[in-house]
């Protein structure tokens, strides 16, 4: 009886495979199908397409983006020179800052130089 059954799942898997593969096939042979009358098909391009109302949108886009260009280029004109004479006048600030800044460096130099020379003196008993 084991014996038996042994056998009949092994048919039964046999068939089982056969039939996956079988499947398989199918629908391969299917896909191939498709794909045979997809490639036989003719497509008509229709070439009357009538583009006249796109171009219409895109000339008055097109005015409307030269009328913007052209009111802030004359409006940036006045604001360029503006920001260029801030520019220039923030770099003769900063020019000035340099130049104080490294006098007071030379300060603190100085003064470093001065505090250690006091130091000297008082470490000095005979200087007193």
């Amino acid at each position: 009886m084991p014996d038996l059954i042994s056998k009949l799942s092994t048919y039964a898997a046999l068939i089982g495979v056969i039939g996956a593969i079988g499947g398989g096939f199918y629908a391969w042979g299917q896909f191939d199908t498709k794909i045979k009358a997809l490639e036989k098909k003719k497509f008509i391009v229709n070439q009357t397409v009538d583009l006249g109302p796109v171009r219409e949108e895109i000339k008055e886009l097109n005015e409307k983006i030269n009328d913007r260009v052209n009111a802030l280029g004359a409006s940036q004109g006045e604001d360029y020179q503006e920001l260029q004479k801030t520019i220039r006048a923030l770099a003769a600030d900063v020019e000035g800052l340099k130049v104080d800044i490294a006098i007071n460096g030379k300060a603190i130099e100085f003064n470093g130089i001065m505090i250690e020379e006091a130091i000297a003196k008082s470490a000095n008993p005979l200087a007193n």
